[in-house]
């Protein structure tokens, strides 16, 4: 067999996985947020790269960046080529492992949610390989499937409820008597500003919430179990501790949600077919709780 010439050195894989996903994406922002890195970082590589090449790959504006005409240009054929390469790399990961499903999710949502289905799917000799990242967008490229909260039309939500410690409110007792401190409040990409609002107005009445705000769902789950107050939250991030009986719902009132957890497919699954398998498990199991 004849020697292959090698290869022509090329740039940082690094700093063109920068730009090719701040060019599709549309800023350095989010680039960082989907390769995981600062977008300080991002804007080194890709002012190594600009330097590299003598030629500038975007355009910087007090609005944030666009592509120069040379960026645009090329990105179609770098973003076939890094589709390519995780095609390539799934496809080595399914053949070498076929039991093996990699699950994305956020590190409350696995605990919460994903965790007590585990021993499940792993009795039917699925190894599931939990993959934790902050975000979806995080998620691209790194897991056959993902767990996460996405927002939806309102009425089209996973339900809103009230849940407390047992005991916390006395029974029979209206939830008119609620006061502002006992309104425990949870930001961040769990909830929404107006889910107080929502479950409130299926009550049918109004109040500020003034309880204390967390940011953590598990956090926020736990202060509720140890007695510090009402949460309204996702009826999915609450099952567990429901079933478990360490919260219940005080008031048999349910709000439409402007969120909802989903289980998706974030690669190819026709060659993985235990994927697909735990694809239609976890889908099938979500439904039955909504």
């Amino acid at each position: 067999m004849a020697a292959q010439p090698p290869r022509p050195r090329m740039p940082p894989l690094t700093a063109l996985r920068a730009f090719e996903a701040a060019g599709r994406l549309g800023g350095f922002a989010p680039a960082a947020q989907e390769l995981g890195v600062t977008p300080g970082a991002v804007t080194a590589h890709l002012k190594s790269l600009e330097t590299l090449l003598g030629a500038a790959l975007f355009e910087r504006h007090h609005k944030g960046v666009t592509l120069t005409e040379l960026g645009a240009r090329v990105l179609p054929d770098f973003t076939a080529a890094f589709g390519a390469l995780t095609a390539a790399v799934r496809q080595l990961e399914t053949e070498a492992a076929p039991d093996v499903v990699r699950i994305a999710t956020t590190p409350d949502l696995a605990l919460l949610w994903l965790s007590p289905r585990l021993p499940a799917l792993r009795a039917q000799g699925v190894r599931i390989v939990p993959v934790l990242v902050p975000n979806a967008l995080a998620a691209s490229g790194r897991a056959d499937l993902g767990v996460f909260v996405e927002t939806v039309a309102v009425g089209d939500g996973d339900p809103l409820v009230a849940v407390a410690a047992p005991g916390f409110v006395p029974s029979g007792a209206s939830p008119r008597a609620l006061r502002a401190d006992q309104c425990l409040r949870l930001t961040g990409a769990m909830s929404a500003e107006d889910d107080w609002a929502a479950w409130l107005a299926a009550a049918g009445f109004g109040l500020e919430p003034g309880g204390a705000v967390h940011e953590q769902t598990a956090l926020a789950l736990e202060e509720a179990a140890h007695g510090a107050g009402i949460l309204v939250i996702l009826l999915p991030l609450a099952e567990g501790a429901l079933k478990a009986g360490r919260l219940v719902e005080p008031f048999a009132i349910r709000a439409p949600g402007s969120r909802a957890l989903r289980v998706r497919a974030l690669a190819d699954l026709s060659g993985h077919p235990r994927a697909q398998a735990v694809l239609r498990a976890l889908t099938a199991d979500h439904g039955a709780i909504r």
